[in-house]
């Protein structure tokens, strides 16, 4: 009795093992070519077949990782989750965003970019094109996306999304999207939440050293923007090189630790 016992063990630990070893086959299976892209919005597609080009120096982005969605609509960053659940099907959450405000032409842009993502049912990829055209549930093209330049560090508009709190984790708030940094000719300023600031800085392949900033003597009222600009100052101070992933940034202490994470603008 005892050696069945023993048997039915071993058989349900390798059986379990298999099971393992298949279901993460599935995940790299799951992944996909067009993952870990910068989209950057062509058109829309219009119910006859028609195209409408996104209004002039405006960008719409979309990234798609590892189940986030994210990118500007025009206006404000959005954010939401993705799912491939079968060959070229794509099924997208509802999306949330920052509250910016804009022109009212570039707000009805972004609020039909987000009606049209919750339409979204499929997809369809040109590799050779580079093309990734989002489809509604019968197959019929809504937005049409083509892939977007990796952006350098220098003569880019950043805008921070997550800022170590000194504490080994990287937050982010409603306060966040108010620190940006733009980097050109050894000089990084912008804004640290409240304040304009202005440092320069040094950098060799991925190695970055940014000096300590020059800031302007405003006082914001406003709960968390203060504490936010100090904090931002402080972990730039410390930063020692970067890395750029599509269409984010981040700069690492010398552990290769996460100080500031930011997406280009």
């Amino acid at each position: 009795m005892m050696k069945r016992w023993i048997i039915f063990a071993l058989c349900s630990v390798l059986i379990g093992c298999a099971t393992d070893a298949s279901r993460e086959e599935n995940d790299d299976e799951q992944q996909f070519k067009w993952d870990n892209i910068a989209w950057q919005l062509e058109h829309f597609v219009e119910p006859n077949g028609k195209t409408t080009s996104v209004i002039d120096d405006t960008v719409i982005d979309a990234l798609f990782s590892k189940g986030q969605l994210s990118g500007s609509g025009g206006c404000n960053r959005y954010f939401g989750k993705f799912e491939v659940t079968e060959e070229s099907k794509l099924m997208v959450s509802p999306v949330g965003s920052t509250m910016m405000a804009c022109s009212d032409i570039i707000n009805e842009q972004e609020r039909r970019y987000f009606d049209w993502l919750a339409k979204v049912g499929g997809y369809r990829y040109d590799e050779d094109a580079r093309l990734l055209t989002l489809s509604d549930l019968e197959g019929n093209p809504l937005l049409v996306f083509n892939t977007k330049t990796q952006p350098a560090l220098e003569q880019t508009q950043w805008q921070a999304s997550g800022i170590n709190n000194g504490k080994g984790g990287v937050v982010s708030d409603k306060n966040t999207v108010l620190a940006n940094a733009y980097f050109a000719d050894g000089t990084v300023q912008g804004k640290a939440g409240c304040n304009r600031y202005s440092a320069a800085y040094t950098k060799q392949d991925e190695e970055l050293r940014i000096d300590s900033a020059q800031t302007t003597r405003m006082f914001c009222a406003e709960d968390g923007v203060m504490e936010l600009e100090a904090n931002f100052l402080n972990v730039m101070a410390r930063v020692v090189r970067y890395e750029i992933d599509g269409d984010r940034l981040k700069l690492l202490d010398k552990d290769g630790a996460l100080l500031i994470g930011f997406v280009r603008k």
